[in-house]
């Protein structure tokens, strides 16, 4: 009984979040509501990955064919059926997100019988050639849009979907996370830390597999589902590799085998691209430039401080506190290197001359931040973690049970 009421308190605490961020944003930020939309959908994306790659063990950079699955899916059953039916759009929407999943876990389990053989490189290109060969498919099929896409418009304007998008996203999350704490997710966690070693422990490894690509592509194609009916318009060029390699880049990121490491990613490594393509002065609005001077000074100040953390990183062993101020020293030593450089280059008139827009930048600082932190945190911001308060305590040399008391 006290595992079923904390179980209900979480459900209804989900959505009560999912309400009352729909509520927030329509009444308040209006101007942020795809945004708010597009994040729950990527969350959704780096955890069902996270399923197979990081939890599973298995190599796919594919995952954005299983979104595309759903999303042309729920897109063309839409615009064929929507307006013969009766259902309310939201209704509907849920209905739609249930037969994207079903299509794309379709889709997972035929991708997912060649990982019976194959896995590590060999797996990635079978999965990254599945998403290439699906996308040009879906060119030429003139019934779908073809090259130049396919309106999504049975509503007539956009459905009110945060509420639905965040839910997802969160089942999403509680599916892995049970996976992770229970009986039924060690076999996913055996394969991944040995095939040959589970299989002999009596571990059905085919089926496990197998198992990981069907759920994991079949949120995915929930989420494609979503999007389509969301965004209104969709076409081939929306899902190229390139959005297989975020995703996975997420994953990575955030710690592969981490559900909290890839919600953080996801909404980091989204955010940070979307808020400098907006970025404007508070006064002027317009588009702020950044000086030749200080973005040369401010690259080589965030080298002097990589360096400088990563020297720490692998010389220093000794207190945490210590080794703590070493790390706010080095990033001292960056700010007062960039401030010296830029003083320094303001001298340099065709440097001077120069100004960029910090949107026309957000790819290279987006590039350069994936960078770093694979300097300086190669296992991902999470690793194999979980966040709780006893991993935090953890973190400061405290034991869990100092940390309750």
């Amino acid at each position: 009984m006290k595992f079923w009421g904390v179980r209900g308190v979480s459900i209804l605490a989900g959505l009560g979040f999912a309400f009352g961020l729909e509520t927030m944003v329509s009444a308040g930020l209006p101007n942020i509501y795809r945004l708010v939309v597009l994040a729950g959908l990527f969350i959704t994306l780096a955890v069902s990955l996270n399923l197979i790659n990081g939890i599973t063990g298995q190599f796919s950079i594919g995952h954005a064919a299983f979104y595309m699955v759903g999303a042309y899916s729920a897109g063309f059953v839409s615009n064929q059926f929507y307006a013969q039916q009766s259902l309310g759009p939201q209704l509907w929407l849920v209905v739609m997100m249930v037969f994207g999943a079903f299509m794309a876990g379709i889709s997972g389990f035929v991708v997912g019988l060649p990982s019976l053989r194959l896995r590590g490189d060999y797996l990635a290109i079978v999965t990254l050639g599945f998403g290439e060969i699906l996308r040009i498919v879906v060119q030429n099929i003139a019934p779908l849009g073809g090259a130049y896409g396919m309106n999504v418009k049975p509503f007539g304007s956009p459905p009110k979907a945060i509420w639905i998008v965040w839910t997802l996203a969160m089942v999403c999350i509680a599916v892995c996370r049970n996976l992770l704490r229970t009986a039924h997710g060690l076999p996913f966690l055996a394969v991944r830390e040995d095939e040959v070693a589970s299989s002999a422990m009596g571990v059905n490894v085919p089926k496990t597999k197998v198992t990981s690509f069907v759920i994991g592509s079949a949120f995915a194609g929930a989420a494609g589902a979503l999007f389509a009916l969301y965004d209104t318009f969709i076409s081939p060029d929306t899902f190229k590799m390139d959005v297989s390699f975020i995703i996975l880049t997420m994953v990575v990121l955030g710690g592969t085998g981490s559900i909290t490491g890839s919600v953080l990613a996801a909404v980091a490594l989204f955010a940070i691209p979307e808020w400098l393509r907006t970025l404007q002065d508070p006064v002027t609005k317009v588009a702020i430039q950044i000086p030749g001077p200080s973005l040369v000074a401010t690259m080589l100040a965030v080298i002097v401080a990589v360096a400088l953390v990563k020297l720490i990183q692998d010389r220093f062993y000794g207190d945490k506190g210590k080794k703590l101020g070493l790390y706010v020293g080095a990033v001292g030593a960056g700010v007062a290197v960039q401030f010296l450089l830029a003083a320094l280059l303001k001298g340099v008139p065709q440097l001077a001359k120069l100004s960029f827009e910090a949107a026309a930048l957000r790819m290279v600082i987006f590039s350069a931040t994936l960078i770093i932190l694979m300097l300086l945190r190669p296992q991902g911001i999470l690793a194999h973690h979980e966040f709780s308060w006893a991993w935090v305590s953890k973190l400061f040399g405290r034991r869990p049970s100092e940390a309750n008391a």
